[in-house]
């Protein structure tokens, strides 16, 4: 990193664990917890409920993490009393977008921006980008440019880029889906292409946040030279960024197979959320045995991925350390950009 992007060093520290491990809890979520209590409840669900939620999460977990992720009209404008972590990341895309028969299109939340996230005091732009290396000319366009247009606006806020890749069915597909979840039966290849193609500098992605190259179902019994390679050829697409892990709302078992892999391969940390605390929902709406749910289930297993991470994880101190260093520190005032 340059001088120019001195700032975005300090952010990334302070999303990070003091020896510079992402411990990272998402709760951003919006369709998945819409469908909880949906399905809990008949019904559409309500605003207050989705809040509900997401303060149960937020109190109970967020004092074993380094950073929460939150989205702006739920939990960033309702829970920030009781976000016990160090760290924020805010989400800049919309859970809704478009899709056609062999693509989809990303876009910001309305009135929503990098500016304002870096105003109202988040320490990383998170952008979840739906992305296939084969899919349709015009949805490939589409979000190189969104996702390019970002990273520029990061770069210019001085604001950390957190790119979320996740590839998808088509809507031929066997088992073609909208819901945020792992696609079925995908191809390691287009994870890893995906990667190689943002983690281009054009892009000016500062951290990744990947899911497993292979379907979960591969992580549930002994590991195969063909998953290793899977999770090596992942690491080599990254172009040497940092990078966590996410989720996808996996079984707990075979996140932390996933975890140990990506550890092996030069990972950093997890961004996880359902995973974490999904199981505790199933007691929804019962709020009491869910907050018991995660206060003993949920907790127990942070605790555990966090030792993993502690023991494991690709320790990001030498990037700090690189990173801080500055030519002609005396003239840091002069030599020190402004806004662009």
């Amino acid at each position: 990193m340059t001088i120019e992007n001195l700032g975005k060093l300090i952010h990334l520290k302070k999303l990070c664990t003091d020896a510079a491990h992402f411990q990272m809890l998402a709760v951003d979520q919006r369709p998945p917890i819409f469908n909880i209590i949906s399905k809990a409840k008949g019904r559409e669900h309500q605003y207050g409920e989705v809040v509900e939620c997401k303060k149960l999460i937020t109190s109970s977990l967020s004092k074993y993490v380094t950073a929460i992720l939150m989205d702006p009209n739920f939990s960033l404008s309702n829970l920030l009393q009781y976000n016990n972590s160090k760290g924020l990341v805010i989400t800049l895309e919309d859970h809704s977008f478009i899709e056609t028969k062999r693509g989809r299109f990303s876009e910001n939340i309305q009135n929503w921006s990098v500016e304002k996230i870096k105003r109202v005091g988040g320490d990383a732009v998170k952008v979840l980008a739906w992305y296939r290396p084969d899919a349709e000319t015009e949805s490939i366009e589409h979000q190189k440019q969104y996702v390019k247009r970002i990273g520029e606006e990061c770069e210019k806020y001085g604001i950390p880029f957190l790119l979320e890749l996740l590839v998808y069915p088509f809507q031929d597909d066997e088992n073609h889906t909208i819901e945020y979840q792992e696609q079925k039966l995908k191809k390691s290849q287009h994870v890893i292409d995906s990667v190689k193609e943002f983690a281009k500098d054009e892009y000016k992605v500062d951290i990744f946040k990947l899911e497993s190259p292979v379907d979960s179902s591969e992580l549930e019994n002994e590991i195969t030279n063909e998953t290793e390679q899977a999770f090596r050829d992942l690491a080599d697409a990254t172009n040497n960024k940092p990078w966590v892990v996410l989720s996808s709302g996996m079984d707990k078992k075979s996140f932390y197979k996933c975890l140990e892999l990506a550890y092996k391969n030069g990972a950093s940390g997890y961004l996880a959320g359902r995973t974490i605390w999904l199981d505790a929902f199933k007691s929804y709406p019962d709020t009491q045995q869910v907050e018991n749910g995660l206060n003993e289930d949920s907790v127990n297993y942070v605790k555990k991925l966090n030792e993993l991470t502690a023991d494991n994880a690709k320790s990001l101190e030498t990037f700090f350390n690189n990173g801080f260093k500055i030519n002609s520190p005396e003239k840091l005032s002069s030599h020190f950009g402004g806004f662009l």
